[in-house]
């Protein structure tokens, strides 16, 4: 799937199983999953993906910074968090995930960047530096890997082994990833409205 599609489930994924219910908590959910949910195309290869992915990419960006803007006006928590985090766990941190996005980033496509040890390995970054962030990471990361599981191209899931997961079912840049960006849309939504009523 492409990166509307990605983004839109990956949130609804994980406002939907995190449920917050207030906008403190919300903030790292959103800026969490907004990570989360497209880091497995540091890889893409092909020039129309990684177009589609690099301006979508900038976008979450934006949605993770204004997430610690509006954290910052309202004294959330996530600011606090991270100007206390100085250790030499939170530096780890902070190169154990800057170092494996290098990685996956020359990993072939649906390589390291989609598998389980990259998961891990940047799950467990993000939670030295953010701790609030990690969960929605995870469930976006995942959402990620599950609807690219649906289509034609094998995802390594259990990198470094060669062989990948596929249902063969969609096209990623067909007539599915229309489908699964509107009904993301619709239940991210939702998510949003049920979780912040």
């Amino acid at each position: 799937m492409l990166a509307k599609a990605h983004i839109t489930v990956g949130m609804a994924a994980a406002f939907s199983i995190l449920a917050p219910d207030s906008v403190p908590e919300a903030l790292p959910v959103a800026a969490g999953a907004s990570l989360g949910c497209l880091i497995c195309d540091l890889d893409c290869e092909n020039p129309k993906e990684r177009s589609d992915s690099s301006h979508w990419r900038i976008v979450m960006a934006l949605i993770a910074a204004a997430t610690l803007f509006e954290d910052y006006h309202i004294d959330a928590g996530m600011w606090r968090s991270l100007a206390q985090s100085g250790s030499y766990l939170w530096c780890a941190g902070v190169v154990g995930f800057a170092l494996t996005c290098a990685f996956a980033s020359v990993s072939s496509h649906r390589g390291f960047s989609h598998s389980l040890l990259a998961l891990a390995l940047e799950a467990v970054s993000l939670w030295l530096v953010f701790p609030a962030a990690a969960p929605s990471f995870v469930v976006a990361f995942v959402s990620h890997q599950i609807l690219d599981i649906t289509n034609k191209k094998p995802v390594r899931v259990f990198y470094p082994a060669k062989a990948g997961l596929s249902l063969k079912l969609f096209y990623a840049d067909r007539l599915a990833n229309k489908v699964c960006a509107v009904v993301g849309t619709v239940w991210l939504v939702a998510a949003v409205v049920i979780c912040l009523r």
